[in-house]
């Protein structure tokens, strides 16, 4: 899309750890949506700051948490000095 070759676009690759984490992230995110929809709706008057504040404090840590266990789960020998 952004390419005018196919050979230019970056390549990501991931193992099955990576992807499962990234499945289990995703799961995740999802539940901490419904929470934060179900605790705005409590008082509509006050619904996106009550959203706001409760999705973005639980997504915060997850995203963190996101970042640091992907790079913790890649491989070992991608690094590795030849």
């Amino acid at each position: 899309m952004f390419f005018r070759d196919e050979n230019e676009t970056p390549r990501i690759n991931m193992n099955g750890r990576q992807k499962l984490f990234i499945l289990a992230l995703d799961f995740v995110i999802i539940v901490e949506l419904c929470i934060a929809m179900a605790s705005a709706t409590a008082n509509p008057e006050t619904f996106t700051p009550s959203f706001m504040r409760t999705f973005f404090s639980l997504f915060a840590p997850t995203a963190l948490a996101g970042f640091f266990g992907y790079r913790r789960l890649r491989d070992r020998t991608e690094n590795a000095p030849s």
